[in-house]
């Protein structure tokens, strides 16, 4: 994010901002919480995921940061509760840039505004290559158009987009492994049903009289054979 600053600004920048360490499955803000922080990742990786039933360390993630990337920045702009969860994947350590740190910051750097738009354009991209992805393998998988065979592709930019693809490749084959599954107990229980409708019927007819006499007729007939 600041890597086009001068070495001058950078120390102006660093002297502003707080480290913090995070052990592997820490987690560093909660969907909801207020915030008014900029982390930038300088060890480490991080997870963005939605939280949800699954314990943090669980949730799958959207999103991987590792050292560099900057989160948390739409919470300097906006003020607003924060959108999604941040956990710590790894042994990590973040450096903590705060909303008034920030607001000094751009009255003597106000390029730093700059960079900071360019972040948020970066996850609009981001957002928008995600749901995209998301819609086409939605109705895949809607419409059945799945076989184990494919392989999903490896060239996007974004690891995340790829870790996306490559889990909905995995649900894919989940999903025609339980219909395959299904389409076996469906034809087991057609044949127990018609080996019971079988027996039914037989049952029907033998125990009938006119069956009965017939049987007792032949009976008749080979004893006196």
């Amino acid at each position: 994010m600041f890597s086009q600053f001068s070495a001058e600004a950078l120390g102006e920048i660093a002297a502003l901002m707080q480290p913090r360490c995070l052990a592997a499955g820490e987690v560093l803000f909660d969907q909801g919480e207020l915030g008014d922080e900029l982390f930038i990742v300088q060890e480490g990786s991080l997870a963005i995921y939605v939280p949800g039933a699954a314990l943090p360390a669980e949730a799958p993630p959207l999103r991987i940061l590792t050292s560099g990337e900057v989160l948390g920045e739409m919470a300097l702009i906006d003020r607003k509760p924060r959108s999604l969860s941040a956990r710590a994947l790894t042994a990590s350590r973040v450096l903590v840039l705060g909303g008034d740190e920030f607001r000094r910051l751009l009255q003597t750097r106000p390029e730093v505004a700059l960079y900071v738009m360019s972040g948020l354009n970066d996850r609009i991209r981001y957002t928008l290559e995600f749901v995209g992805e998301m819609r086409t393998w939605i109705k895949r998988v809607a419409e059945g158009h799945y076989d184990r065979q494919f392989t999903p592709p490896t060239d996007y930019e974004d690891r995340s987009i790829a870790a996306l693809v490559a889990d909905f490749a995995q649900m894919a084959i989940q999903v025609q492994e339980r219909e395959e599954a299904l389409r076996r107990e469906v034809a087991e229980l057609r044949i127990e049903i018609n080996q019971a409708r079988r027996q039914r019927e037989v049952e029907q007819i033998t125990e009938t009289d006119y069956f009965q006499a017939l049987q007792s007729k032949a009976r008749r007939l080979r004893d006196k054979k």
